[in-house]
């Protein structure tokens, strides 16, 4: 259990500081862009409760997932990281894709390529701490 504890919160903090870029540059200004074009449908700011709660949940999966393969390391924390970022993020955003009119195949691209960084990023912390703890 403390293993997974250390691994999440070194995989929390990753991810914040691994997402402020990206957050600012790209994530910020299109939110903004959607509720403006979806006035009601679209907030202006994410609840930061309901990202939060995504956050931990996805944090949990990958930690859990990476001990039962076995991964323990940076380097194959981080391989394995790009993957789970863009597979997972490929579902989500071709799926939000097929069910709404909102987002472009452009944003959805973009936004694979960006998790592939991040989960690079968050799987060399789960590597790192899975394989110290």
């Amino acid at each position: 259990m403390k293993k997974y504890i250390i691994a999440f919160i070194a995989t929390f903090l990753t991810a914040i500081v691994a997402s402020i870029i990206p957050g600012i540059l790209f994530y910020a200004p299109k939110q903004v862009e959607w509720s403006q074009l979806y006035p009601g449908v679209v907030s202006e700011t994410p609840d930061p409760m309901f990202m939060l709660i995504a956050s931990t949940a996805l944090i949990i999966l990958c930690i859990v997932s990476f001990d039962k393969m076995g991964i323990n390391d940076i380097k194959k924390g981080a391989i394995t990281g790009v993957w789970f970022g863009a597979l997972i993020f490929t579902f989500f955003g071709f799926q939000f894709m097929g069910l709404t009119n909102i987002l472009t195949v452009e944003f959805v691209l973009t936004d694979i390529f960006i998790s592939s960084i991040v989960g690079a990023l968050q799987g060399a912390a789960i590597g790192w701490s899975l394989g110290k703890f």
